[in-house]
């Protein structure tokens, strides 16, 4: 009796001023007593899909989008305070209606969660089964404690999902592989100092998923939800010479293997529309899209275009690609000729990694792993090693792999010792790896002096000695027609082509005074 009282009054934190808001007219508040449309929009398409978040961002367009595909959807929301509101607009709601969807909500706040028991409890008995979950931190900022109950309630909603589980980041959250090795009681000892020594929970929202969850990852994210009585399509609202939101003007979608290279994440220098991560996390829940193992980022690019579902499938398509073919670890790449792949490799394993490893920015690594070692394996391939001592025992925690060809150098990151829990590709840099990277650009234009490789020719077209006929016009401007030339004149003297006469000439003065 006393868990239903919990539930209900989990329930009303949220629901009590959510039920108006399914009444689409504009005077909806979101509070008052429930109306008949609620129940209207509840039709089950025979799939449900949970999302836990925040209130509003990527949580509400992954709700809303879900809901539009003809879902049944259940948002929990994880609010810092109690007495949160959230508020939909009249048009999504009646887009959800038209697609046959619906969508109820629920919630608990930080101190709810905190306290565990059969508050904690509550949150699988509400979200029941489901066919897929979307969890994301977004909206939660720095704020450890909501993180910390969003995992907390993603890992009771998670309980029942016998589906796709999605877990959306951003590119600098959850980096930390260390719950791979970690104990369960070391994993709640960390979240349960964040809780005061309250709830335990998991470390990471991966791990609260449980399973093997698809990681959708984002740059900088930027948008409000279309379902928001906030959203505008104009930038400051109407004008005289109005502006387009960039929701409207980066539609353009782009996928890519998440990697963390050198100290730079790769897409922590890109933007993302919370449109399009919302709607990639709930065609990755519905199955509309194949999951992936490996993480995934996404960045918006300008466009104005409607992206289609056959355009996210070419996309996660090309992803798949790279990942089967190894290129998704990429971390350097140079183009050269390589005559002798071998010898170019083993003057890698042998002078130039060694020389590498030794200089001040590798060898001052005092704490953690740290590249200790370089060999060649498989003929023209050299791994460097990154070890670590745990527990006063070494373990290879990373690698460094760079295969030469005839075409040039490339350079991967791969997974350590699987046997101790170091197999999986590391997301983020491995201690001095930036230094090795940058390193190897050097390392390229020495084997180019030393004769080990060639650069490779210029794709330029030769000049061609011939020169151009000048273009013949049959009009001509007043100014570019040439003068007739002066004819030359028949009574040219010696004088005037610059000669002597042979005699001295006689003056008609002089001649009349001889005479």
């Amino acid at each position: 009796m006393r868990g239903q009282n919990v539930f209900g009054a989990i329930l009303l934190n949220l629901l009590v001023y959510l039920t108006e808001a399914f009444v689409p007219h504009p005077s909806s508040h979101g509070h008052g007593a429930p109306r008949s449309s609620f129940t209207a929009l509840e039709i089950s398409s025979g799939q449900s899909v949970i999302v836990v978040s925040p209130p509003g961002g990527v949580g509400e367009v992954a709700a809303v989008k879900t809901a539009c595909l003809g879902c049944s959807v259940r948002w929990f929301v994880v609010s810092k305070e109690q007495g949160s509101s959230v508020t939909l607009a009249p048009q999504a709601l009646q887009e959800i209606s038209d697609a046959s969807g619906s969508l109820v909500l629920a919630g608990a706040s930080v101190e709810d969660l905190k306290a565990g028991g059969e508050a904690v409890a509550a949150v699988s008995t509400w979200c029941s089964s489901a066919n897929g979950i979307v969890c994301t931190y977004d909206g939660a900022d720095a704020d450890n404690e909501l993180k910390a109950a969003i995992q907390v309630a993603s890992k009771e909603a998670g309980k029942g999902v016998s589906g796709p589980r999605v877990a959306i980041l951003g590119a600098d959250e959850d980096l930390d592989d260390a719950y791979e090795v970690q104990s369960d009681d070391g994993v709640a000892r960390l979240v349960g100092s964040i809780f005061g020594g309250g709830q335990k929970g998991p470390a990471t929202l991966a791990r609260a998923l449980g399973g093997n969850p698809s990681i959708v990852r984002h740059g900088e994210l930027f948008g409000i939800p279309e379902s928001s009585s906030e959203f505008s399509p104009l930038v400051g609202g109407p004008r005289r010479d109005p502006v387009i939101t960039e929701e409207y003007t980066m539609r353009t979608v782009r996928v890519d293997p998440f990697l963390v290279s050198g100290n730079v994440m790769t897409s922590s220098s890109r933007k993302s529309c919370r449109h399009a991560v919302g709607e990639a996390a709930a065609l990755l829940a519905t199955g509309c899209l194949k999951t992936l193992s490996e993480d995934v980022s996404i960045s918006s690019q300008p466009g104005t275009g409607v992206w289609t579902l056959d355009q996210w499938e070419d996309e996660f398509d090309r992803v798949r690609e790279l990942v089967a073919s190894g290129k998704a670890s990429t971390l350097f790449s140079q183009e050269m000729i390589v005559d002798d792949t071998e010898r170019l490799a083993e003057w890698l394993a042998t002078k130039w990694a060694p020389a590498v490893m030794r200089t001040y920015d590798i060898a001052a690594i005092r704490i953690g792993a740290r590249p200790v070692s370089s060999s060649r394996v498989e003929g023209s391939k050299v791994e460097i090693v990154w070890q670590e001592l745990v527990n006063f025992e070494t373990i290879c925690v990373g690698k460094m792999l760079l295969e030469v060809s005839e075409y040039g150098i490339t350079a991967s990151r791969e997974g350590g010792d699987a046997a101790k829990g170091y197999g999986s590709t590391s997301k983020k840099p491995l201690p001095g790896e930036d230094v090795l990277v940058r390193r190897l650009a050097d390392a390229a234009s020495q084997s180019i002096e030393k004769g080990l490789a060639k650069k490779v020719p210029s794709k330029k077209q030769a000049k061609s000695g011939t020169a151009l006929a000048a273009p013949v016009s049959s009009l001509q401007s007043a100014g570019s027609v040439d003068p007739s030339p002066t004819p030359k004149t028949a009574g040219t003297g010696p004088r005037q082509s610059g000669a002597r006469r042979s005699t001295p000439r006689t003056r008609r003065g002089t001649s009349e005074k001889s005479s």
